[in-house]
């Protein structure tokens, strides 16, 4: 069945036309205001709020969206490795995003395209798109097949969208669940630390002590697939879990364990 805006999602863009941008956290309290979206010198994005003399910073971790006048509908994504302000432009079950790829997190010079239930995929350039494409899009094989013999190029990128999504449509084979992290690539860990994980994306999943469970789980996520990868985890991703799952001893406790072994 397609996807629509949601009618809180109307709503909010209504209320934006009479002048006021509002951000909504993922615990729903909703700020009003003129919003900047910014970023550290980590590259991580963030928010201001401003509302007359009153100003609130707010974290990437904290926001659930952002309608704003000039732009429209705008939510924290994931796009590879980096963490980027999304505006989304179609939603679908092949849903496509603008976004910034430079120091300014509200320029949205770049498109990604995001699956239901899958994480976002940066459109490729000329160079590659062809494979990438193809390979992406792989679960429609006549769009796929018109793009390995280019009779879809880059620029037909709004066309190629739309017979995507009315190839899923209509075979009706949306998948309500992405695949586990955990099976996504082969672990580089020890079997100590893998049930460690484990255990934490249980005792996660079963908290009552998260309040903002969606983006511990999403932080958590990322924390996971880096520690498989044998890459380093950045301390902001580890402080802003920490400050997530800080009501829950347990957590913390096995948290810690994880990043010391």
């Amino acid at each position: 069945m397609k996807r629509y805006l949601s009618i809180f999602t109307l709503l909010l863009l209504s209320f934006s036309v009479a002048g006021q941008d509002i951000l909504t956290k993922h615990s729903g309290e909703t700020l009003t205001g003129d919003v900047q979206l910014l970023s550290n010198s980590d590259g991580m994005p963030y928010a201001v709020v401003k509302n007359g003399k009153d100003k609130e910073t707010i974290k990437l971790f904290d926001i659930q969206n952002i309608s704003m006048e000039e732009f429209g509908l705008i939510k924290p994504m994931k796009i590879g490795e980096q963490y980027h302000f999304g505006l989304l432009v179609t939603e679908d079950y092949l849903s496509v995003y603008k976004y910034s790829n430079s120091n300014r997190m509200d320029d949205f010079g770049m498109v990604a395209l995001q699956k239901f239930g899958a994480p976002a995929f940066a459109l490729p350039g000329i160079m590659g798109f062809r494979k990438l494409m193809a390979d992406y899009l792989s679960d429609c094989k006549e769009v796929s097949d018109k793009i390995e013999e280019k009779e879809f190029t880059r620029k037909d990128i709004d066309q190629i969208v739309a017979d995507y999504n009315g190839c899923i449509a209509l075979k009706n084979s949306i998948k309500e669940q992405p695949a586990s992290y955990y099976q996504s690539v082969a672990p580089k860990i020890a079997a100590s630390k893998q049930s460690m994980l484990e255990d934490f994306e249980t005792l996660l999943k079963y908290s009552e002590k998260v309040e903002n469970k969606e983006s511990a789980t999403e932080m958590f996520s990322d924390l996971s697939s880096k520690l498989k990868k044998g890459e380093k985890v950045p301390d902001y991703l580890i402080n802003a879990l920490k400050g997530a799952i800080k009501n829950d001893n347990k957590l913390v406790e096995l948290l810690n364990k994880i990043i010391e072994e």
